[in-house]
């Protein structure tokens, strides 16, 4: 085992290893000086909203103001301008720009920066007005913005400390009765509100597990404070004017340095033609931590360069925007870099923009492996290296695509991802059914059929579960609201679960969307499949029978009403027909349905290169923007155009500079991890380092109970009883998430690579490719390069075959000596990751 150290520690420094390494730019830094003259000298002011209207005494307005510079460059400015009003003695302006009454009339707010100003209108109505505490639109809202009703307090469904909210304030009744009569009302003191314990615990006048949720005085503490010294007065939803929409200014944005902060402004709509600002009522939260935060106050704060969009919520609304913030270097020059197809047009625009150069093209020798790997999951052999490395054809590469897309092996292993996802295992589809519905999904990817239609007959799928593959689909989850759940995640990139029980913290979709969609699976039952006995004596697997009942619907929890099937944001269908799951599958399969096309793409896009446009590649989510917008909707599109055809949408993504960029980076990328400037390397799935090993060794695994030269790949079931694949992450299929394959390394996975039997017995196997190499009795410096070209895909340095062949020379016994050369290329971190 020494010599084997000494030999890998040798061999490291020679092998072109994926070593992590980490780029460290000039640091942003908040406060930073900033310039004086562009501060001074917008070419013009822009005042949002463009008028002010305060309509009693407690309203108020949160004004964002935008300095236009030369060339188009914006930059907030709210807390930079001087503030006017005339007559002044109508409101009080602060120096953040909120703007609250004072006397009633008409006149005008001017801002000014330097020699530019702009004025807005202002009207102040009712100022004698005391205008109610609304529970419903603002005393929830508060708790909203502390946080008092959040899944990690008192909004978890069995509460806190006894007391316990609606999560984030979805039933206001519930909540009235919590704070007003559970407890004998305890909560809550009309005649000394100050003492009321929300307010002493709120505020951390009390012991508080939660800790202080709002200071004393606060605008928070001050809505509850005024409620509860109104009386607790709760209005009826009929005799309150309805939430029509929120907008957020001054939407979506990119500041270029030095400006890193923009304010935020939040009005609501309502009914009744008003608008109110509810900026300190909204819930603010920024996608991205690392690169912006945002306060309570809707400031949000740059800490360096980059994109993120921020959540904004008012009661059950959401509404996000994009902000960006560039920092212009005056020496960058984007290079002459070649476009080969949309993909690289996109993706490069957005590399431009924000001043990231891409790295050079990858070698033929790392194009090679990484197209075998990503699209077959095998390595390509010797013969196929040489071959390849030889060809003067300036189009080899698009040919080499072609080819690798037709073979068989490109079938089984994206019938393996698929199977991961959707969940065959023999838990519950029994071992038979298992290997059909695998065997089913791999002629389906084999034969190229258009996803479209690959949809519909999954969903649609009815009999027997072994004569009918496809049916077992709903073995899997075998409820509406599971079934609702698992086809959202897989074919519309969608996270439903959260509305199960309310309506969604994070996105859009409602209970009415989830069970809406539950709706159209509530007629699908299961039961024993009669025709599957055999011969008296002879246990079988039990098969099943998916059928459709007479009858059967999905009641909404909180209105106990029986719900309509209806598609993710739609109306309820009130079509009837023999089979709900025919609506469904028509409206996934429509080509204006604005989910599946993008999320199948972006599913394809995570499994060329590591990661999603949008990810995780299941989530698409407001709050998750896409890393490139355009790029996924005209893959979509392209997608779409031609026939839900998945190998055309792989070949145009292999085809483009994009995909064949080098892991190696520059010094303007380094830091890069989502805008796809160079390859990001990864450790290969267990699977395909299974395969791999076994192929560079020429040893095939044996699996128990499946022919020898099954391969990894090839095993249609996630409960192979296997250390070597268990331990690199290979999933027990029971999510229907990429997340459920493990892709961090760990010490197992070290140990199992250093001194696992895998390896192991396969370097001492007589007769593996060692042992057929030295019966050849070839020249020491060709068994180097067959070594190299059968595991590494490429020629060895001259460096490093004077390296192996002092070891093998050294050494009193060849065959080990060997072995041992074959074992530090197999722990080299250019076997073990896909770059």
């Amino acid at each position: 085992m020494l010599s084997r150290t000494r030999l890998l520690l040798l061999v490291a420094t020679l092998v072109t290893g994926i070593a992590a390494t980490f780029w460290i730019t000039r640091p942003f830094r908040a406060g930073e000086p900033e310039s004086i003259t562009r501060a001074d000298a917008p070419q013009r002011l822009l005042v949002q909203p463009g008028d002010v209207v305060l309509r009693h005494g407690r309203d108020r307005q949160q004004l964002v103001i935008t300095a236009e510079y030369q060339g188009g460059v914006v930059r907030d400015v709210t807390q930079l301008v001087r503030y006017q009003a005339e007559p002044a003695q109508l409101v009080h302006i602060t120096p953040s720009g909120v703007v609250t009454p004072r006397a009633n009339g008409a006149g005008s707010i001017t801002v000014v920066l330097g020699s530019a100003q702009a004025r807005v209108p202002l009207r102040v109505e009712n100022v004698e007005q005391k205008q109610p505490i609304s529970f419903r639109h603002e005393v929830i809202a508060a708790f909203n913005v502390a946080g008092c009703n959040m899944g990690a307090c008192h909004g978890t469904p069995n509460g806190k400390n006894g007391f316990k909210l609606s999560l984030r304030g979805y039933d206001p009744d519930s909540d009235y009765v919590q704070l007003t009569r559970d407890m004998n009302g305890r909560r809550t003191n009309l005649l000394q509100p100050d003492l009321s314990l929300i307010l002493l615990k709120g505020s951390g006048r009390v012991p508080h597990e939660g800790g202080q949720r709002f200071a004393v005085g606060s605008f928070w503490y001050e809505v509850i404070r005024q409620w509860l010294a109104e009386g607790m007065q709760s209005e009826s939803p009929s005799r309150l004017p309805a939430l029509q929409r929120v907008e957020v200014l001054p939407g979506h944005r990119t500041l270029t340095w030095p400006g890193q902060a923009q304010q935020l402004a939040v009005l609501a709509y309502f009914s009744d033609g008003t608008r109110r600002d509810v900026t300190l009522l909204s819930v603010f939260s920024s996608s991205d931590e690392s690169v912006a935060v945002v306060d309570r106050h809707g400031l949000v704060q740059f800490k360096q360069p980059g994109e993120v969009a921020i959540l904004v919520r008012y009661l059950e609304t959401m509404v996000t925007v994009r902000l960006a913030m560039l920092r212009p270097d005056p020496q960058f020059a984007w290079p002459s870099v070649p476009e080969n197809n949309l993909v690289d047009r996109l993706v490069f625009a957005k590399l431009k923009r924000l001043q990231i150069p891409p790295s050079e093209l990858c070698s033929d020798a790392e194009f090679i492996r990484r197209v075998y790997l990503d699209v077959c999951g095998i390595l390509p052999t010797a013969e196929e290296v040489r071959a390849f490395l030889g060809d003067r054809d300036p189009h080899k590469r698009s040919r080499l695509i072609d080819r690798v897309l037709e073979r068989p092996e490109y079938a089984d292993f994206w019938a393996l991802k698929w199977a991961d996802v959707l969940r065959a295992n023999r838990k519950t589809m029994q071992l038979d059914g298992v290997h059909k519905f695998q065997a089913w999904l791999r002629a389906q990817i084999a034969a190229n059929r258009p996803w479209n239609e690959l949809l519909s007959e999954l969903l649609t799928a009815s009999g027997s579960t072994y004569t009918n593959p496809a049916a077992n689909y709903y073995r899997v989850a075998r409820d509406p609201t599971t079934l609702a759940e698992t086809t959202a995640q897989l074919f519309l990139g969608v996270r439903l679960q959260c509305a199960k029980c309310h309506n969604h913290p994070f996105e859009r979709w409602t209970q009415d969307d989830y069970y809406g969609l539950a709706a159209f699976f509530a007629r699908v039952k299961l039961k024993n499949d009669p025709l599957n006995d055999r011969s008296p004596g002879k246990p079988t697997p039990q098969a099943e029978y998916v059928y459709l009942d007479r009858s059967g619907e999905v009641v909404h929890p909180r209105s106990n009403q029986t719900v309509r099937p209806k598609g993710l944001g739609g109306s309820a269908i009130t079509e009837e027909p023999a089979d709900r799951r025919q609506l469904l599958a028509r409206w996934l399969t429509d080509k204006d349905n604005p989910f599946v096309a993008r999320a199948l793409v972006n599913r394809i896009w995570f499994h060329l290169f590591g990661r999603g446009i949008v990810e995780p590649a299941d989530d698409f989510r407001d709050s998750n923007p896409p890393s490139h917008d355009e790029l996924l909707d005209a893959l979509a599109r392209e997608f779409v155009q031609h026939g839900y055809d998945a190998k055309h949408i792989i070949r145009l993504i292999l085809n483009s500079r994009t995909y064949q960029l080098s892991a190696q980076t520059n010094d303007r990328n380094r830091d890069d991890t989502k805008y796809f400037s160079h390859c990001y390397p990864k450790l290969l799935p267990a699977e395909v380092l299974l395969d791999a090993i076994s192929q560079a060794t020429a040893v095939p695994e044996k699996f128990a109970g499946l022919p020898l030269g099954t391969r990894a790949v090839q095993l249609p079931d996630g409960e192979v009883n296997h250390a070597f694949l268990k331990t690199f992450g290979q999933p027990a299929r029971e999510l229907p998430c990429e997340c459920e394959r493990e892709s961090e390394s760990n010490l197992a996975q070290a140990l199992q690579l250093i001194n696992g039997p895998t390896i192991h017995q396969k370097l001492r196997e007589p007769n593996n490719r060692i042992g057929q190499l030295l019966a050849k009795k070839l020249p020491p410096e060709l068994l180097v390069e067959e070594l190299y070209l059968s595991t590494l895909s490429r020629h060895p340095e001259a460096a490093e075959v004077q390296a192996v062949l002092q070891h093998v020379e050294k050494s009193p016994d060849k065959r080990k000596a060997w072995e041992d050369v074959h074992w530090a290329l197999l722990n080299s971190k250019e076997f073990l990751f896909r770059h």
